[in-house]
């Protein structure tokens, strides 16, 4: 076991329930300063609260990692390891007082070009997802594991919709409804890093989205990894931080999923 990410690990997951106690708290006032990035794109000052938590903990502990934020963007450094931090993923959804919203901490080893830890926090349902490479994908502290659903009729699926929508709403709408014709169901939480969160834990069978950020995927993407899951693009590949596109589930669906997808994009 690398020493230098247990240590980093274990730090982040204890102070981000400092950070997850700050977002419950806050979304209990009726003012949470919303402010809109797009048209339907925004951030609250919680948000912003959050993220600066969490680089100057990450600033005080370890001054020489590099940190990738949603909010605050690349902070580079000469350190072997980048953190990437999504502060509050599900904004619309806390802005709105619903439940369903998560803090995604990942670090990435720079030299190797991968992810080696993650953590995804639920702060209003008070449940913690978290894996270090090669040792396996907890909840709470126990152990966790991709669903053995192999039969689309029994899979329920997730998955989730770009800012940009309206410029792929056929495309978009083409693919929801195939699949929805050939699942059990399919649900959409407003939050990637939840979506892959419950995908770890065999509460969703398979996932998939376009137009993603890092952010939203990188811790989500080892929890999946660490407990048995696949997770590729659209076109099968491993998949990297800076894919256009994800495909997660556990080995047999993930593998029909695409195969479904894959008659209605163009992958290359």
């Amino acid at each position: 076991m690398d020493t230098d990410i247990k240590t980093r690990q274990t730090h982040l997951l204890n102070f981000s329930q400092k950070v997850a106690t700050f977002l419950r708290e806050k979304q209990s006032e009726r003012d949470l300063g919303v402010k809109k990035k797009g048209s339907i794109d925004i951030v609250t000052e919680a948000d912003l609260h959050s993220e600066k938590e969490l680089i100057e903990e990450i600033q005080r502990e370890f001054p020489q990692d590099q940190i990738l934020g949603e909010e605050t963007g690349l902070l580079d450094n000469t350190g072997r390891f980048k953190w990437i931090l999504d502060p509050l993923d599900g904004t619309t959804n806390y802005a709105n007082f619903l439940p369903l919203y998560a803090i995604s901490i990942a670090l990435e080893d720079t030299t190797e070009k991968e992810v080696v830890a993650g953590i995804v926090v639920l702060p209003a349902l008070r449940e913690t997802y978290h894996a270090v490479r090669g040792e396996g994908a907890f909840k709470d502290n126990k152990p966790i594991q991709v669903s053995r659903k192999s039969d689309f009729i029994d899979s329920l699926f997730c998955t989730g919709f770009p800012y940009n929508l309206n410029e792929k709403l056929q495309s978009l709408t083409q693919i929801f409804t195939h699949m929805l014709s050939v699942a059990r169901g399919i649900r959409r939480t407003g939050s990637a890093a939840l979506d892959l969160a419950w995908l770890a834990e065999g509460r969703f069978d398979g996932f998939w989205e376009e137009s993603l950020k890092p952010w939203d995927t990188a811790a989500g993407q080892i929890l999946i990894q660490e407990a048995g899951g696949v997770v590729t693009d659209f076109a099968g590949s491993p998949f990297c931080l800076d894919s256009p596109n994800i495909v997660a589930g556990n080995p047999e669906i993930h593998q029909r999923v695409l195969q479904e997808l894959q008659q209605f994009v163009t992958v290359y």
